[in-house]
């Protein structure tokens, strides 16, 4: 197994195949790790053109990939870090592994990633989902390393299972749909019957989108996609691209001619995300977002799709009432070994926590950022 950096903005056809066929073998879905996610968010977004794919491979098929920038860490810090990419449209940073070699493949990326010499390199990974097997690949191959993995933040996101199960439902959860069973009631009684329509293959449905996004308070507040061209134009082309291989949703509530809510979901194997709700403020007092989106549940699960992420942050307890069904998400630290060691480590993941700067530190120029050793195992920078 050998690893190798690739850069996403300059994409071969043959790298992106072979990553588009290591994502649908992926032991845990993961749509904004893709490449119809990432090569947009590379053309468009801000740090974009400093994130390579690192990828782990044998015999011309990848086994692992991560998108890493490495960032210029304040003096302060016992070492350089280097973090998985995150920005603020991508809701989950859980790596794809294919399982059959799995632990090893992982292996290959840490080696690369910590270094091998003694002076270790702090590696972050955010919002990986921490209850899966690729979280514990990760640990298995650190503890193999002798790396130490510090859970940095945790916290639980809810997920809505579509499959029947025996598991009671919890009291809260079942006042929580109550209270939005009688916002439906009377959103019925005084609007008519309202529908939900997938708008997906409708021309301007993302156009529509972004208008309802940036009518609201996310538009007053500057964040709404349509509020940046560059930004609107990667919500464009990841639509376009989920679009044209079938697997985006693009659902609507609607109810009297007037468009409530949308919904963007992304489906990756039989998993949905919910990546992006709008809604129109003038309807708020029915919870037009939540009614839409426990209607896409009943309709995930008519066409066979297992469970749907809700990409809810952690501070989102309302969905958390939703649903009995939450995963683990965390960002972890792994280093520790070499001059890394004890104290020193711990004193790092204090300072990195602390400063909450990962996101915005600078980016080095790409044959700079990795830095690969030559005597790292199979690097290719």
């Amino acid at each position: 197994m050998r690893t190798r950096t690739i850069s996403i903005r300059d994409l071969s056809p043959s790298d992106e195949e072979a990553w588009r066929d290591l994502a649908t073998r992926s032991v845990e879905p993961n749509p904004f790790y893709e490449a119809d996610f990432l090569v947009p968010a590379c053309r468009y977004l801000r740090h974009g053109k400093g994130v390579v794919l690192l990828v782990a491979e044998d015999a011309g098929r990848l086994h692992a990939c991560l998108p890493v920038r490495r960032a210029t860490a304040p003096r302060i810090l016992p070492a350089p870090v280097i973090s998985s990419w995150r920005h603020p449209y991508g809701f989950l940073g859980t790596p794809l592994v294919a399982p059959e070699r799995g632990v090893e493949a992982v292996a290959s990326l840490l080696t690369t990633l910590t270094g091998a010499r003694a002076w270790r390199r702090l590696v972050v990974l955010e919002l990986i989902g921490d209850d899966g097997p690729i979280a514990a690949y990760f640990r298995r191959a650190a503890a193999e390393l002798r790396l130490t993995v510090h859970v940095h933040t945790a916290w639980e996101r809810a997920v809505f299972r579509c499959q029947d199960s025996a598991d009671p439902v919890p009291p809260s959860v079942r006042r929580e749909r109550r209270a939005k069973a009688r916002q439906w009631r009377r959103l019925s009684g005084d609007r008519g019957d309202p529908a939900v329509v997938d708008r997906v293959q409708e021309p301007d449905a993302s156009s529509r989108f972004l208008a309802l996004e940036a009518s609201g308070w996310k538009g007053r507040a500057g964040t709404a996609l349509a509020c940046r061209a560059k930004d609107a134009a990667f919500y464009r082309e990841v639509t376009s691209r989920f679009r044209a291989s079938g697997r985006l949703r693009l659902y609507s509530l609607e109810v009297g001619g007037e468009t409530l809510a949308m919904q963007t979901d992304l489906c990756a194997g039989s998993c949905l995300f919910d990546w992006k709700v709008a809604y129109d403020e003038r309807f708020a007092r029915y919870g037009p977002g939540t009614q839409l989106q426990l209607r896409v549940v009943d309709l995930a699960r008519e066409q066979g799709v297992h469970w749907i992420d809700s990409c809810s942050d952690g501070e989102d307890e309302r969905q958390l009432r939703l649903s009995a069904d939450h995963r683990r998400i965390s960002t972890l630290a792994i280093g520790g070994s070499g001059r890394m060691q004890g104290p020193r480590f711990a004193v790092a993941v204090f300072l990195v926590k602390a400063s909450r700067r990962l996101r915005g530190l600078s980016v080095s120029p790409l044959r700079r950022r990795l830095a690969l050793s030559s005597g790292e195992q199979g690097a290719n920078p």
